[in-house]
């Protein structure tokens, strides 16, 4: 879970200043775009049916568009996951999620980074303490099974604008509903995004 092989770089800049941050290795990293959006469905329904399965793609398409919709809404532009090389106990289990967070009048990120520090525990991470992270439990229902998953948020403030925008990484992480918080794996995972996301680096343009 150590491997600091894929590197996730956004170039264009349209939502936010390029940068580049290193992504655990076998992830697939994509923008939100509608060429990206149309390229997931591709693979998707070409794997759905290399099985037999081909009834699920109608369900499944409505399902990513949904997500895709719902992500841009929130200002994404950044979604990973863990792809077909990685370790079979990660496929399916995370993902990670980029948005761009700008404060408003009633919410500054001075409150938001304030109220995480008194009810999830915030803390500061990497050599510069410039990243603040926080980590939150909910309780969902999967195909009729109750779980539980693990949100590790990751606020960046974006340079020049005076800590009214930022970079928010959100990492989740499905697991059983009774897995406590001290369990080895969940440990594990909070670790491992940590060292990827301290990787946050801003490129010179």
């Amino acid at each position: 879970m150590n491997s600091l092989r894929a590197e996730l770089v956004g170039e264009t800049g349209t939502v936010i200043p390029p940068y580049r941050m290193l992504i655990p290795a076998g992830w697939e990293a994509h923008d939100l775009s509608a060429a990206t959006e149309g390229d997931l469905l591709g693979r998707a329904d070409a794997r759905l049916r290399s099985v037999g399965n081909t009834a699920l793609g109608p369900l499944l398409r409505d399902q990513v568009r949904d997500v895709f919709t719902q992500l841009r809404a929130r200002g994404g532009f950044a979604y990973a996951f863990p792809g077909e090389a990685s370790p079979t106990w990660a496929i399916g289990a995370a993902s990670l999620v980029g948005t761009k967070r700008t404060a408003t009048p009633e919410l500054t990120l001075d409150q938001i980074v304030q109220y995480a520090i008194v009810h999830h525990a915030a803390e500061p991470i990497g050599d510069d303490h410039r990243i603040v992270r926080w980590t939150e439990r909910k309780r969902v229902t999967v195909d009729g099974e109750d779980a539980t998953t693990l949100l590790i948020t990751y606020l960046i403030p974006i340079p020049g604008s005076r800590r009214t925008e930022a970079v928010q990484w959100t990492v989740t992480v499905a697991h059983d509903a009774d897995m406590p918080d001290d369990h080895p794996s969940l440990i594990a995972w909070r670790t491992l995004f940590d060292v990827h996301v301290a990787s946050f680096a801003w490129l010179e343009q």
